[in-house]
């Protein structure tokens, strides 16, 4: 019967302690700003098309994978900059997600 408990006991401590580790590793992964943005932009390209019923054109659809291609890669500034080219070309304003530069607050 002890052994059965300390047995038990070792396992609930082996899983916390694993459970801790992996918990404290997913926290230090930190999200750059150009990824942030290209999320932020692809949301703003997508909840434009949604809401307001647009078609793409074949150029505007092009660079929306560009975009979303440089992104992947790593490259944010080029796919941010394709973001926001496919953004004017629809006549949207892109937001850029800077109202914290000048109030100091960062989210």
């Amino acid at each position: 019967m002890i052994r059965k408990t300390r047995a038990n006991l070792l396992a609930v401590l082996s899983a916390s302690m694993l459970f801790a580790a992996q918990t404290d590793a997913l926290q230090a992964v930190e999200v750059k700003p150009g990824v942030k943005r290209c999320a932020l932009f692809q949301s703003q390209l997508t909840a434009a098309v949604k809401s307001k019923h647009i078609v793409l054109s074949s150029r505007e659809k092009s660079l929306e994978a560009e975009a979303q291609q440089f992104c992947s890669q790593g490259k944010t500034a080029q796919g941010n900059r394709a973001y926001v080219k496919v953004l004017n070309a629809l006549g949207i304003k892109p937001d850029l997600g800077t109202e914290h530069v000048a109030t100091g607050d960062i989210q």
